[in-house]
């Protein structure tokens, strides 16, 4: 029973909600960690797993929001840019157009974060994550491939836990990283999601991998997912840090994302905690 109870340790900082979540019915399958931060007043509201928290896993497309931040600060890009498609046909339909920044993020377009990388540049990319405190700051890509510029996010050789994750969220929305203020008025503008239940307004981003990088014989068929993001009203915000990985391959008919998954399991942890404007 101890042993349960401290893996799934839930962290209340004088807060109360009307339910507390299932977290054994949300998480089934999976290991995986929530996170919920009261960013006003820098308290945990809740921590599902801290030790899972506390582990290192590549960002995947969350590591959109960073990539906004660096190319909106070197002024690679402006609100105004248009990422022009190249022809080729991509597996993502949403994929197959001239992309903004916006749509960038919102549709999780690959061949924009791969063409936005190289400009920036690898010494500026280790500067910035150096800055950032960004997990284990390892842009190296596959070993021995050279193809960090592109991959790396990716491949498994970045990684960053979910407090880490939390903290860079924290010190973004607190303009406690080392870039311009209008770098991160455009990113969180590009990553808001809408409203949800009780009036709340959205911002997040999803990262969808496998777990390849263990090099097991079947860890190439476990998803890996984050939800990462921001929950705001009136004066009110909260981060949301949530991920999940498989601990079996799933059925042939499961074919969900593991980012989506986790958005998902953030929103229905969320509603299951009614929480309510102060």
């Amino acid at each position: 029973m101890k042993k349960i109870l401290s893996a799934i340790c839930v962290s209340l900082a004088s807060y109360s909600f009307a339910t507390s979540p299932d977290y054994n019915q949300i998480f089934a399958g999976k290991n995986a960690c929530f996170i919920l931060y009261d960013a006003q007043n820098h308290k945990m509201v809740e921590e599902y797993n801290p030790k899972r928290c506390s582990e290192r896993i590549p960002p995947n497309s969350t590591f959109k929001i960073p990539l906004s931040l660096m190319a909106f600060d070197k002024g690679i890009i402006s609100e105004s840019t248009v990422f022009k498609w190249d022809g080729k046909q991509r597996w993502m339909e949403s994929w197959n157009q001239n992309q903004t920044p916006r749509s960038w993020e919102q549709y999780s377009v690959l061949w924009v974060s791969q063409q936005l990388s190289p400009q920036i540049g690898m010494k500026s990319i280790k500067n910035y994550l150096a800055d950032f405190k960004y997990g284990n700051q390892d842009f190296s890509g596959d070993a021995g491939k050279n193809n960090g510029l592109t991959n790396a996010w990716l491949s498994g050789s970045l990684k960053i836990s979910a407090l880490e994750q939390l903290r860079f969220l924290e010190n973004m929305q607190d303009y406690q990283l080392n870039i311009s203020h209008s770098a991160v008025d455009n990113t969180m503008q590009n990553i808001y999601l809408g409203k949800i239940d009780g009036g709340w307004d959205l911002y997040g981003k999803t990262g969808s991998g496998s777990r390849k990088y263990l090099k097991s014989n079947n860890a190439s068929q476990l998803r890996d997912g984050y939800f990462i993001g921001y929950l705001k009203k009136d004066q009110q915000s909260y981060i949301i840090v949530t991920n999940i990985s498989d601990i079996k391959p799933p059925k042939s008919q499961d074919k969900e994302f593991g980012g989506p998954l986790a958005k998902a399991a953030s929103l229905q942890i969320i509603q299951q905690l009614q929480l309510k404007a102060k």
